[in-house]
C-alpha cells in the first residue's frame, strides 16, 4: 500500500479568494513538504510554482493594508 498523497492545493485562479492567513498555511505547507524531499521533480516544481504565486498574493495583500493605513493616518492629520 502506498502512502497517502497530500491534499492538492487549489487551483492558482483561487488566490483572490484567499485570506493572508490562509495563503500563509498554505504556503508554510509547501515549504514544508519541499524540505522533506520526498516529493519528485514534478511535483517540487509544482509547488515552487504555486508557492511563487501565494508569495506574490501576499505581497500585494500586505500592499493593499499598508496603502489603507497610510490613507488612515493621513486622515488624523
Amino acid at each position: 500500500m502506498s502512502p497517502a498523497k497530500p491534499a492538492k492545493e487549489p487551483a492558482a485562479d483561487d488566490l483572490a479568494t484567499l485570506t493572508f492567513e490562509q495563503a500563509m498555511e498554505q504556503l508554510q505547507r509547501l515549504v514544508e513538504r519541499m524540505e522533506s524531499g520526498e516529493s519528485g521533480l514534478k511535483e517540487s516544481l509544482d509547488d515552487y510554482r504555486r508557492g511563487a504565486a501565494l508569495v506574490k498574493h501576499c505581497r500585494a495583500l500586505l500592499k493593499e493594508a499598508d496603502e489603507e493605513i497610510g490613507r488612515l493616518s493621513a486622515g488624523d492629520r
